[in-house]
Parts: C-alpha cells; sequence; structure tokens
C-alpha cells in the first residue's frame, strides 16, 4: 500500500513540474513575441493600389524614401462646409496613427473604425479638388471607407492608414520622408 502512494506523488510531483514549467516556457515565449511587429502579409488587398506596393515577404511594413514636398496651396482641396483639405487629412492620419499604427492593426476597435469610416465618406461628399491625382486617391479612399463601413475589413484600413499617411505628406509638407508610395499625388510639380 506504501508504493501506491509513493507512486501517486511521484506522479503528482512529475505532472506539477511539467505544468510549471510549461507555464513558464508560454510566458517566456509571450513576452518575447510582444515587441515584435505583426505581419503585414496580406492576400485579400482592400485597394489594389496599396496593396501592390506592399511588401508581403516582410514583417515590417516598407516604405520608400521620396523627397519631402512644400506644403501644396490650400484651395487645392476645400471640404464642402469650406475647411480645408490639409485639416482634413491631417486629422485623419492622427487618427489611424492612433488606432492602427505601430501593430495595433489587428487589434483595433471595429466600431471605432466604422464609426470613423462613415465619417469619411460623410466629408468627401461634395469636396472640391483642383488636382486630379487627388482626386483619384480621394476614390482609393472612399471605394476602402466603404469596405470598411460594410465590415470588419484590416486590409482596407491598412490602405486607409497609407492613402492618408502618404498625402498628408505631400499634401501638408512633413519634415520627413517615409512614404508607402500608393498615391497617385506626390506633390506639385
Amino acid at each position: 500500500m506504501q508504493w501506491k502512494k509513493m507512486i501517486f506523488w511521484l506522479i503528482g510531483i512529475i505532472v506539477g513540474v511539467g505544468g510549471l514549467t510549461a507555464s513558464v516556457v508560454f510566458a517566456t515565449l509571450i513576452f518575447l513575441e510582444k515587441d515584435k511587429s505583426l505581419n503585414t502579409d496580406n492576400d485579400k488587398p482592400a485597394v489594389s493600389a496599396a496593396a501592390t506596393k506592399s511588401d508581403s515577404d516582410s514583417d515590417s511594413e516598407e516604405m520608400s524614401t521620396e523627397a519631402v514636398n512644400e506644403p501644396v496651396d490650400k484651395s487645392i482641396v476645400t471640404l464642402a462646409d469650406g475647411s480645408s483639405g490639409h485639416d482634413f487629412i491631417s486629422k485623419w492620419h492622427d487618427f489611424y496613427n492612433d488606432t492602427l499604427g505601430w501593430g495595433r492593426l489587428e487589434t483595433t476597435d471595429y466600431a471605432k473604425q466604422q464609426e470613423a469610416a462613415e465619417s469619411i465618406l460623410s466629408q468627401a461628399e461634395n469636396i472640391v479638388i483642383d488636382d486630379s491625382n487627388i482626386a483619384s486617391d480621394l476614390e482609393h479612399i472612399k471605394e476602402a471607407a466603404k469596405l470598411v463601413a460594410a465590415a470588419d475589413n484590416r486590409d482596407a484600413m491598412r490602405s486607409l492608414h497609407r492613402y492618408f499617411h502618404d498625402l498628408d505628406i505631400y499634401f501638408n509638407g512633413y519634415d520627413y520622408n517615409q512614404t508607402f508610395g500608393v498615391t497617385e499625388f506626390v506633390g506639385e510639380d
């Protein structure tokens, strides 16, 4: 009878130590992986222009290093309420940096993204654009916004972020030059 108790205790100790070891290994792996960026592989691009510019073989989004432009004239893009296109582009770029940037694409709150997409579509109505390239880029933005408004489409969210990022740099004249290269508008000639 004594040997049965010893076997029972031995099995219990082995299972306990094994469980503890597995927990420590699992926790360590999670801790080491938390600072790595999300994989940006994309099989279903929301906007083909944005998707074809992405580097699907890497774990991080590669950016081109084209020259920075001076801010364009405010009259090139005017919203229906008379507000500046500069503010529109900058506001949405900031929003997407805050909600999608730095690895937050897969964990972002869809309800906020849906609300933002609907707001973009509303603001884009009756917008006055005096540049055919920006008009084309806005059509791509509206296409992606419609996809996000209709469903939880992370590819379209990524596309929106990339378009607003690049337009903000080219349109508002940033002091750095990293773009995704997705926009037709690349500054004034």
